[in-house]
């Protein structure tokens, strides 16, 4: 995605949350406000587009909402519903971070086999992402639970929001009544579904520039 919003004259700053990628390991400070608060002490604004995907997608909306005027715009993808499974997910992350370190070959083959629409070169940045990840502490923090409110966030944004979301029946991991509530919260700004499960941006990154330029005023 970095280049592809390169090639549309943006300067691109992609940024590891605490405990992800280069930051610093963290046994606590993992609620979405706290990474805003990163992302914020990071990046200097005002910005002229915000992204954020699933976590960080609630991260940027808590962002734009303690900080009105950090960002002139924000792109919000398949941000998570309440009723996510977060022990599942969390037990996900534990075994996907240790495979990525234990077995990074055969996990690459098991990710490209199960999308064969990802992008060259998408699996091995994803494992590669994995690897990075501090999977014990971030699997601990969600099964403790990260309290947010979806839809007040979204109804609170304090500018233009596209909210990008993926197919319920592709795996999206905002469905049902949760859904509903947040298409209806955001019916200040623009919503659209994409075929593809909830990493949009790497089943159908064409689709989703194309929302984007269909989005931003010319």
């Amino acid at each position: 995605m970095g280049p592809a919003l390169a090639e549309r004259g943006y300067r691109v700053v992609a940024v590891d949350l605490r405990g992800h990628g280069a930051s610093p390991r963290a046994v606590a400070g993992l609620s979405a406000a706290d990474l805003a608060a990163d992302v914020a002490e990071t990046v200097d604004g005002p910005v002229d587009l915000l992204v954020g995907h699933s976590l960080g997608a609630l991260v940027a909306l808590e962002l734009v909402g303690r900080r009105p005027g950090f960002a002139r715009r924000l792109v919000v993808e398949d941000p998570p519903g309440s009723t996510l499974d977060w022990p599942a997910l969390a037990a996900g992350i534990e075994a996907d971070t240790a495979r990525a370190t234990a077995d990074p070959a055969g996990l690459r083959r098991e990710l490209e086999a199960a999308n064969p629409g990802w992008p060259p070169g998408e699996s091995e940045r994803r494992v590669a992402d994995l690897a990075d990840c501090d999977g014990l502490v971030i699997a601990a923090a969600l099964r403790a639970g990260i309290p947010f409110d979806l839809p007040a966030l979204l109804a609170a944004a304090p500018l233009p929001v596209l909210m990008l979301l993926a197919t319920e029946a592709l795996g999206s991991n905002l469905a049902g009544l949760d859904r509903k509530a947040a298409v209806e919260a955001l019916s200040h700004g623009t919503t659209r579904v994409l075929p593809a499960g909830h990493s949009v941006h790497r089943e159908a990154l064409d689709a989703w520039l194309a929302a984007l330029d269909a989005w931003v005023p010319a």
